[in-house]
């Protein structure tokens, strides 16, 4: 099991919490100061945990109507800087439930349900008098069940993707003048994008195509197919090579996500549906 170099989230001065209210407030004012909670949607968050000895038999996060920025988060952490663990004590959440309906997140309305059970951490107390939580991989012995849904607009990923894309022009010294991207199934379990972008070099002005399928097998892995940027024209062409380059190099990749876990999380389903929203499904046993 990996315990080296985790993220802790802080819960003020030891000793640990011993109640459920105690437990409860740390964990509130620990997500809204370090998981990146913009703060006039702070009021939204709500938190109910459980606590009995070392374990935490309930953890129920409410995240509906909040704005959540993983820059400020990663900032966050990096201002508080890296702890100093002096003592752990290895706890077990019994049932965890995260929901949101939804919460934003890079400017997205994400829809989200998680719930999962058996989910390993350590109390870990620290040098400076602290105490906090630090997840832990789960092993093989004692994996985590559960499942996730995860829903996002089809608006939203193309406004996600207007603004990536208006990045990645301006650094290939283009302007962006217009974006159209569609989203579409790919067989059974996949999605199929597709991108047309107008861009401007001062007087020049260009069509740039791009797309990219990808689809969840039954071996629960993902292969990247048809992955392509392209331009008719040849100026925008040639400054677009070596964008291009680096994203067909993905074309016929496969993705084990299987593989890609710890031990203890043990995917047995995982779906891609595609229309106003894309929702992805998982579920581990």
């Amino acid at each position: 099991m990996n315990t080296q170099n985790q993220d802790i989230l802080p819960l003020g001065p030891a000793p640990r919490p011993a109640t459920d209210d105690d437990l409860t407030a740390r964990l509130r004012t620990a997500l809204t100061t370090s998981a990146g909670v913009e703060p006039a949607s702070a009021e939204h968050l709500r938190v109910a945990a459980s606590v009995a000895g070392a374990d935490v038999p309930t953890l129920d996060v409410d995240l509906t109507g909040v704005t959540v920025s993983p820059r400020e988060a990663r900032a966050s952490r990096a201002a508080a800087g890296a702890p100093d663990p002096v003592a752990r004590e290895r706890g077990t959440v019994g049932k965890l439930r995260v929901e949101a309906h939804p919460v934003t997140v890079v400017g997205a309305a994400v829809d989200v349900v998680v719930e999962a059970a058996g989910v390993p951490f350590e109390w870990v107390e620290t040098a400076d008098g602290g105490v906090g939580l630090a997840w832990v991989e789960p092993d093989a012995s004692s994996p985590v069940t559960g499942s996730a849904r995860l829903a996002v607009p089809a608006r939203a990923i193309q406004a996600a993707a207007e603004r990536v894309a208006a990045q990645l022009a301006a650094a290939n010294g283009l302007t962006l003048a217009r974006l159209d991207v569609r989203l579409a199934p790919a067989g059974d379990n996949g999605v199929a994008v597709t991108v047309e972008a107008q861009v401007k070099k001062t007087l020049l002005s260009a069509t740039v195509e791009a797309g990219m399928t990808a689809v969840v097998d039954d071996a629960l892995g993902v292969t990247l197919r048809d992955v392509r940027v392209t331009s008719r024209n040849p100026v925008v062409a040639a400054l677009l090579v070596a964008a291009r380059s680096r994203v067909e190099r993905y074309d016929g990749r496969r993705f084990d996500l299987v593989s890609e876990l710890p031990a203890g999380i043990r995917l047995a389903d995982v779906r891609v549906t595609v229309g106003d929203e894309v929702v992805l499904t998982a579920r581990a046993q």
